[in-house]
């Protein structure tokens, strides 16, 4: 009996750390060359590290958008596994600022009382602990249903393109307004975050880059940014160095369906800042 319950402890624990997991999609460079074999990962943990892959049953939509070309949907197929990453080999086609999006399935969580205190000091959502304080249910266990949809963006040789601002239609999403491509160091990038296809907001999001990421003792966010999305949806950050680069959000609802307490929609998008 006691092994059962141990077994069951590490299996729940195994569950919440999984469930803080962040998916960003990475390459080794965002700089590609024009018609080329490139490889894409997924990174499904960390900026810098891929804790567990991303099973491929999981992947709703894939959609690839090489600078100039439609929208292209390689299917789960063109995937496979490396050292704890997901990966997809494509070719690249002419000069230009392509992207890449991943979004996935939504799956259940349970979470104690307790655990679903740490999950959202990790994912930033102190507002929602204070919420269920002042309704009564902080002591009530919870039900959340989550889904993540991931942004790249790469440049194909020297010419950029309009092709970086190309609204995917995933549930949430994160939308450069200006090209990172265009962009050195001093300047400003605007994100707009749309939730359902519409600009969200107060929302909070968070942007950082290589070595200035992850979390506190606390379980707090230690990105760089931190920024609410004003009237239209967007935010501004000033780009302070060289290197890969990374906005995020989650937003969290009330769930209206039976099988859900809350509804938990995570975006992140990655790109380059040239030297």
């Amino acid at each position: 009996m006691k092994q059962k319950t141990l077994l069951a402890l590490i299996t729940f624990i195994s569950l919440v750390v999984l469930s803080s997991h962040n998916l960003f999609i990475k390459l080794k460079s965002f700089h590609l060359n024009p018609e080329t074999e490139s490889t894409i990962y997924l990174y499904n943990g960390t900026f810098d590290k891929s804790e567990a892959v991303l099973a491929r049953d999981r992947m709703k939509d894939v959609s690839l958008i090489n600078p100039g070309e439609k929208i292209m949907h390689p299917n789960n197929s063109s995937w496979f596994e490396e050292n704890n990453q997901t990966v997809l080999k494509f070719k690249t086609g002419k000069e230009g600022t392509g992207v890449l999006g991943v979004s996935t399935t939504s799956r259940i969580n349970n979470f104690t009382a307790e655990s679903f205190i740490d999950n959202m000091k990790h994912e930033g959502l102190l507002q929602v602990l204070e919420d269920r304080e002042k309704s009564g249910e902080a002591i009530k266990p919870v039900r959340k249903k989550y889904s993540k949809h991931v942004k790249a963006i790469f440049q194909v040789g020297n010419t950029v393109s309009e092709d970086y601002k190309t609204v995917l239609g995933y549930p949430i999403e994160l939308v450069p307004v200006n090209n990172p491509y265009d962009l050195k160091i001093g300047d400003e990038l605007s994100m707009q975050l749309l939730i359902h296809g519409k600009p969200m907001a107060g929302e909070m999001v968070y942007a950082s880059y290589n070595n200035q990421h992850g979390h506190a003792k606390d379980g707090s966010p230690l990105d760089a940014f931190k920024v609410l999305t004003d009237s239209d949806g967007s935010v501004k950050v000033k780009i302070t160095t060289a290197g890969h680069w990374y906005f995020r959000t989650v937003n969290l609802m009330k769930s209206k369906e039976n099988d859900a307490d809350y509804i938990s929609l995570s975006a992140a998008i990655t790109f380059e800042i040239a030297k």
